[in-house]
Formats: C-alpha cells, structure tokens, sequence
C-alpha cells in the first residue's frame, strides 16, 4: 500500500483500463460515435437528445429513436 501524504492507495483494489472499459458500457468499435439528433423542419432546429450509435449512421438511428422524417442527427465525437 503506497501513502501519499494522508491519502492511502492499495494496489489490490486498482481496476484495470480493460475492467473500466467494461464498467462503462463497452468498447464500441470503429465508427461509433455519440449522435445528436434534431428535427429540422422548422427553423431553428428543434434539439431532441442523444444516442450512442455503434454504427456511426446518425441520421438513420436518430430517425429510428426519435420517429422517422424530418429527424436527422450529426456526430459529436
């Protein structure tokens, strides 16, 4: 067990990048991307939340969580 002043750390207890990983909802792969999505059929946009797309394909999953047309989302990462 390392001290770092008042602090205590125990090296038994460390968790893993691969363990945090996991923790965190998994490794999404390549192309996956956080989605805003928004409908666009008035001006200004109307901003109707987030997802987690696996494939990258915002448009089509913001339109399949949030309704169809006129829904679109971008990549925010």
């Amino acid at each position: 067990m390392k001290r770092l002043n008042k602090l205590q750390i125990n090296s038994e207890k460390l968790i893993k990048n691969d363990e945090l990983i996991t923790l965190r909802g998994g490794d999404y792969g390549d192309g996956a991307c956080t989605c805003l999505c928004y409908n666009y059929s008035i001006s200004p946009p109307i901003w109707l939340g987030y997802l987690v797309s696996s494939s990258g394909n915002c448009g089509s999953d913001c339109r399949y969580a949030f309704g169809g047309f006129p829904v679109s989302g971008t990549c925010q990462n």
